[in-house]
């Protein structure tokens, strides 16, 4: 399942919270209905990712998994 996406972020090797706080500062300069490709190897990022979007109102259009690494691609809202 890839995405098309309009940016890319990597957050590899990083533990939560810092994909979370990399992925908030990077969709604030983007323009809605973008969508933000979100690289990391935390398994921890998903429910995070899932909650943080809930919360601010983007959408996440599905993950991938590509071992070590994974992929977010998040709809700004």
């Amino acid at each position: 399942m890839s995405c098309e996406y309009t940016e890319s972020l990597d957050a590899s090797w990083q533990l939560c919270p810092v994909p979370i706080l990399m992925t908030e500062e990077r969709i604030k300069e983007m323009k809605k209905g973008a969508v933000l490709r979100v690289v990391f190897t935390d398994p921890g990022a998903v429910p995070d990712l899932e909650a943080w979007c809930a919360a601010a109102g983007h959408r996440i259009l599905g993950f991938e998994n590509e071992k070590p690494r994974s992929f977010a691609y998040i709809r700004k809202g």
